[in-house]
């Protein structure tokens, strides 16, 4: 294959939007993130020609046309690679019986066409989550690419519910394709997992946090407002992420509980951002288990997008406490909001972090206890950190991502 040479040809990349559909209407996961703002920063970059599928994995009930609409209303010019749309005509489609009998033998509600001319040209598919749809499979020309975001539920399956869908992904991948992590610590993971993929074909895109959502905001009235919309104390420690046990925040209850409790403290509270996730009952029984300082604690459960850069840069400092990461976007956000920032030292995150924040034994429960106890204590140590975390998050933008990402499918086009 002649070499790329991205002054004298664009490569054609088709890009998988189903976490988009899935995700945009009620659920904007972390994963629909990273695809959302990729899918931007690439529509912009001359070096690529790109293009958006909806095949939809999971036969969800959204169209190209809704897409097309999202796309548009988030200022993203992006063309199709096909079309999803409803079927017009479906012989007692509402019936049970019948739904059931068309989905036996492969007709659902909508129906996919492809433009036979935009695949066959292409050069590269990429899924930003998903296992690789069977629909692809009749197109050799195109390499398949797939972002790997953790292979946490089958390193650890205690901390998670299912390791069923990181087996298809990685299955996917099979000697012939192609995966793109978000951290090295999750290439390394994702090789000593599934040693018959080819290292040579396992590359690194560090992620990055929206600068339009996470930003130092100091605006007062904006902040009066989220304050008495979430009841926020005058003061507070903020932890943001899923409830769930991987993200140990039952950890974090704990020791601010005894830390204030040790020291007299009582002009501080703890804010925990994110909504309930797997298997969450350790963190509330620790809330439960509160007793006269539980109003020491206030859950918000998840927030919208346009509340987190108040609520991040009015915040005390920050902890992140989790036992496994395959990136970790929360402390970034919080860097990149100038507030003083303590991580775990475990997985990913001294890639995300570095000398930016404060990393700890996710374990050690004094350590992160002095930890608190000197960030309260010492205004100029937290303002050191708020700094340093802030000049670290300069180190990411998605616009770097993008053009870190076209590099790697030049490397990918050119391969044997």
């Amino acid at each position: 294959m002649t070499p790329y040479n991205k002054y004298l040809m664009s490569m054609k990349v088709i890009l998988d939007a189903d976490v988009i559909a899935d995700s945009y209407k009620d659920n904007r996961t972390g994963i629909f993130r990273v695809a959302f703002e990729l899918f931007g920063s690439l529509a912009k970059l001359k070096s690529v020609d790109v293009y958006y599928s909806h095949l939809s994995l999971f036969h969800r009930e959204t169209s190209t046309g809704e897409l097309d609409e999202f796309f548009s209303e988030n200022s993203i010019t992006i063309n199709r690679a096909n079309v999803r749309a409803k079927r017009k005509f479906l012989l007692f489609r509402k019936e049970k019986l019948f739904r059931y009998l068309y989905n036996k033998i492969g007709i659902y509600n909508y129906k996919n066409t492809h433009f036979e001319k935009v695949w066959k040209n292409a050069d590269i598919f990429h899924s930003f989550y998903h296992p690789f749809n069977n629909e692809i499979e009749k197109y050799p020309n195109l390499k398949k690419v797939i972002t790997v975001h953790d292979l946490i539920p089958v390193l650890f399956p205690d901390l998670h519910f299912t390791s069923d869908l990181i087996n298809n992904i990685v299955a996917s991948i099979g000697k012939d394709g192609y995966a793109i992590c978000v951290s090295e610590n999750t290439k390394k993971d994702l090789l000593n997992y599934a040693p018959h993929i080819n290292p040579n074909h396992v590359f690194v895109n560090l992620l990055a946090a929206s600068k339009t959502l996470f930003y130092v905001c100091k605006d007062v009235e904006k902040f009066n407002h989220i304050k008495a919309k979430y009841n926020l104390p005058k003061k507070y420690f903020l932890s943001v992420g899923t409830l769930e046990p991987r993200k140990n925040v039952d950890f974090v209850i704990r020791t601010f509980l005894k830390f204030i409790k040790e020291n007299k403290i009582d002009d501080l509270g703890l804010v925990l951002v994110g909504a309930k996730g797997w298997d969450y009952d350790k963190i509330f029984e620790e809330y439960n288990n509160a007793q006269e300082l539980k109003n020491k604690i206030i859950i918000t459960g998840r927030v919208p997008d346009e509340d987190l850069a108040s609520l991040y840069s009015h915040a005390h400092s920050f902890y992140y406490m989790s036992l496994y990461e395959g990136f970790g976007l929360p402390p970034l956000e919080a860097m990149q909001c100038g507030i003083a920032t303590v991580t775990s030292n475990t997985s990913s995150l001294p890639e995300v972090v570095g000398d930016g924040g404060i990393m700890l034994d996710p374990n050690d429960e004094k350590l992160l206890s002095k930890t608190m106890l000197d960030l309260y204590l010492d205004d100029s140590l937290r303002e050191e950190y708020a700094k340093k975390g802030l000049n670290r998050s300069k180190l990411f933008s998605w616009k770097k991502s993008a053009e870190e990402l076209v590099d790697i499918y030049q490397k990918i086009g050119n391969s044997r």
